[in-house]
């Protein structure tokens, strides 16, 4: 994770409530890196992190040129009843490959104060492009 960092955008129209968060990972090395699976994102202090929206694996790990960026979809609330003020983010990237013990979560600024989540929320695994992205989780 020393080579990337991270970014959250709130993707929903000025104005409007926090539904939708897009998570950007970008290679600050000077090598090619790979991203894979979804990002471990955690909304403030919920128990876990939020669960994968299925149907958004591509099946293969994203490549990251020396600047390039990788995509995740945040859905922060899928209309479950019970929702808690979210002011933080965490985002690891699990095990790589399972045979390494996972990176310490690193913590991203949100682009607002405070949001509403709920245990609706879903994410994306990693897309080479903002729409692929955020089509899954703008379309629920």
């Amino acid at each position: 994770m020393a080579d990337l960092s991270f970014t959250a955008t709130n993707y929903d129209a000025p104005g409007e409530d926090v539904r939708h968060l897009m998570l950007v990972a970008t290679n600050k090395s000077a090598k090619k890196c790979d991203v894979q699976n979804y990002p471990e994102v955690t909304l403030g202090n919920a128990k876990g992190h939020a669960p994968v929206k299925q149907g958004t694996d591509a099946g293969e790990a994203v490549t990251l040129a020396p600047g390039a960026k990788a995509y995740a979809g945040v859905l922060a609330t899928g209309g479950q009843m019970d929702t808690y003020p979210v002011k933080f983010m965490t985002v690891g990237l699990g095990s790589p490959g399972g045979e390494a013990e996972a990176e310490k979560p690193v913590r991203v600024k949100m682009p607002v104060t405070s949001f509403e989540a709920d245990d609706g929320q879903r994410v994306t695994y990693w897309a080479g492009t903002e729409g692929l992205a955020m089509r899954p989780v703008t379309q629920s």
